[in-house]
């Protein structure tokens, strides 16, 4: 009896301790590895925000082949995210709350089962010289008092995963076909016009891009907003300006319907006109190549143009990972 007496104090003394040691533990953890990858930023930030990729380099699917994977995509990207489910890795969910084009992707995951846990995902992105260095950082908070102790080996126990999935997702961007596009045939066709809700900025045009992530979102919870649907694929029309290396940049979502527009968004109608076409089958960052192409054509037969030209953005890139199915339709409008 006086055994089992000193053996029940002596457990009591070391849960009393293991307790009273997990009052002074961290409350919160934050793990994280970088990597540099030798493609442009913009390739590196695309392949990371596009949720259809997560399953070709995410080392925890890759260790649940099995599992059950549900891609969700939003056109404003804010709410696109996966669920999974399998025997190995458990359920749960991972959804985008904030982005920041080409510097950071921010999102929660949610552990469902076999226990529950919220945490943040951050993937910051840096241009190097040639380069791109990302880092992926998991970070939250632990509960008092087992979550505090498992804190301690965070690091250890998510480290080795972390390695494996940067070094999957470099593999993944590095093997990407460098960016090549190939122009379609050049013809005059009639535009039929369209009415739509549209965001004009100055913008320079190195970073024309960045500036589209931004806008066509907030077009997008505009016209959520509003209960209005797009009728039509976006576009964007690039007007002159003055400072060099500069363009005013007109970002648009084609609607059935006249709106009243609100503060920097506007409502616009671009008339029937006739045009000059092509479509260009590639990246975005390659479609120069397509306007050189109508530019030649135009002088070679002395037409005349009378206004902006404009892209339409015909393919979903979170829809299709081949860049070079993507379609762009340029249109110059001409006398």
């Amino acid at each position: 009896m006086k055994f089992l007496k000193w053996l029940g104090i002596s457990l009591l003394s070391i849960i009393a301790l293991l307790l009273i040691i997990a009052l002074f533990l961290p409350s919160n953890f934050h793990v994280e590895q970088s990597i540099e990858i030798e493609k442009p930023i913009s390739t590196v930030f695309q392949t990371a925000i596009d949720m259809n990729q997560r399953a070709k380099w995410d080392p925890w699917i890759e260790m649940d082949p099995e599992a059950e994977i549900k891609v969700q995509i939003t056109p404003e990207i804010i709410g696109s995210g996966y669920t999974w489910k399998g025997e190995i890795i458990g359920e749960g969910k991972i959804t985008i709350q904030e982005f920041i084009p080409n510097e950071l992707i921010k999102s929660k995951i949610e552990f469902i089962a076999p226990q529950s846990m919220e945490s943040d995902v951050i993937w910051n992105f840096k241009k190097t010289e040639k380069n791109t260095n990302i880092t992926w950082a998991f970070e939250g908070s632990l509960s008092y008092p087992i979550e505090k102790w498992s804190g301690l080996f965070m690091d250890k126990f998510m480290g080795a995963q972390f390695e494996k999935g940067l070094s999957n997702f470099k593999e993944l961007v590095e093997s990407l076909p460098d960016m090549a596009g190939r122009t379609g045939e050049i013809k005059e066709v009639q535009f039929e016009g369209l009415y739509a809700v549209t965001i004009k900025e100055q913008c320079d045009m190195n970073k024309l891009s960045s500036k589209m992530i931004e806008m066509y979102p907030e077009l997008m919870n505009y016209l959520k907003n509003n209960n209005t649907d797009i009728s039509g694929s976006p576009f964007a029309i690039y007007h002159p300006c003055e400072d060099a290396g500069q363009t005013i940049l007109e970002c648009g979502l084609p609607i059935n319907m006249k709106l009243a527009g609100e503060e920097n968004i506007s409502f616009i109608e671009i008339p029937a006109s006739k045009t000059i076409m092509a479509s260009h089958f590639g990246h975005y960052k390659t479609v120069r190549t397509t306007y050189e192409a109508l530019q030649k054509y135009i002088t070679e037969n002395n037409i005349e143009i009378i206004g902006s030209p404009w892209e339409m953005y015909i393919t979903d890139p979170m829809k299709e990972p081949d860049q070079s199915k993507w379609e762009t339709k340029v249109y110059f409008p001409i006398k």
